[in-house]
């Protein structure tokens, strides 16, 4: 990495491309579903809310586009197959696309993670600052020592801790492929930096995994995480402005 903090050219790279979208209308995304399949163009059209289409669209134009910037393919080339747990795969011709990606959206803001190396676990998620949760919730979702800490904080410290330990064990349950179907107590958090510890039961190793996180759209916590085996692996963060959002034009790598 050099002094600006950007990888080598030789350096993996996982980057994060988020885009914001409140005040975005269905007429102002309706040229983007054009990348899109006829699968996606059904799973939006079956949403109630208008909101929830023109997040749904954004959100997957925005993928296409990254992993078009990634794969050095049109756009509109890929197709995905779901994992044994959902986790989507993208795929070209028929066959595994040279990439890795994992999309997440949440109101006012899409965002996906795309790096180029094949089969690399990786997971990303999106969850607004202002998210209120109740304590409850935390106990429920995280371990008895990551519940305390929370306990011990201020309110406004104590939502920005509580969405920041959320987004990350989003992000390493992404990465695994295997989602709520993992217990949550077999793993935790420290955020300042993001590391994570592992039980016993949990055949997974603390120095195996990366992970980084900001705040990107004004009020959002972003999280990434990967599984290494990649040495000298870097995470790029990018703002993609709507207005001059072209999908079918792809982003720059």
């Amino acid at each position: 990495m050099n002094a600006a903090g950007n990888a080598s050219p030789a350096t993996p790279v996982v980057r994060v491309w988020t885009m914001a979208t409140e005040g975005l209308t269905e007429a102002a995304v309706a040229p983007w579903a054009a990348v899109l399949d006829d699968v996606e163009r059904a799973r939006a059209a079956r949403f109630v809310f208008p909101h929830s289409r023109v997040t749904f669209i954004a959100a997957h134009a925005l993928a296409r586009a990254a992993l078009a910037a990634a794969a050095g393919a049109p756009p509109a080339a890929f197709g995905f197959a779901a994992g044994a747990h959902g986790k989507p795969e993208a795929r070209l011709n028929g066959r595994p696309a040279d990439v890795a990606f994992n999309l997440s959206h949440t109101d006012g803001l899409v965002g996906v993670a795309v790096a180029s190396a094949p089969g690399l676990p990786l997971g990303f998620d999106l969850e607004p600052l202002a998210r209120r949760i109740p304590l409850e919730v935390a106990r429920r979702c995280f371990t008895a020592g990551e519940a305390a800490g929370l306990d011990g904080l201020p309110a406004p410290a104590r939502t920005e801790r509580f969405v920041r330990l959320w987004t990350l064990k989003e992000a390493f349950i992404k990465a695994t492929g295997k989602g709520l179907t993992q217990d949550l107590s077999h793993f935790w958090f420290s955020v300042d930096p993001p590391i994570i510890s592992f039980a016993p039961e949990l055949a997974e190793r603390p120095q195996d995994w990366c992970f980084a996180q900001r705040i990107v759209g004004g009020g959002f916590v972003a999280a990434i995480g990967w599984r290494g085996g990649v040495a000298g692996i870097a995470a790029n963060w990018r703002e993609v402005g709507a207005a001059g959002f072209d999908p079918a034009a792809g982003l720059a790598w």
